[in-house]
């Protein structure tokens, strides 16, 4: 009554799924590519703290989009 449902492609007992992240390519720009580099060690990271490492990244990107553009330096605005 209770039996599992399939959708007639059966798994291998002999394949693992690919935790493997893919390759975080850089982009040049020094405060993206520190927060990207923190994609490759989720697959080691418990689910849990998933959400918070996407997280930060987010707030790297945006952040760094936010000032792009603007002149550097003591006293620019």
């Amino acid at each position: 009554m209770n039996e599992p449902i399939h959708d007639g492609a059966e798994a291998s007992s002999t394949t693992s799924p690919d935790t493997s992240a893919p390759a975080v390519v850089p982009t040049g720009h020094p405060e993206i590519d520190e927060a990207l580099a923190g994609l490759e060690q989720l697959a080691h990271r418990p689910v849990t703290e998933h959400v918070a490492a996407y997280d930060a990244i987010h707030h790297v990107v945006r952040t760094t989009l936010a000032d792009a553009g603007r002149p550097e330096g003591p006293g620019t605005l």
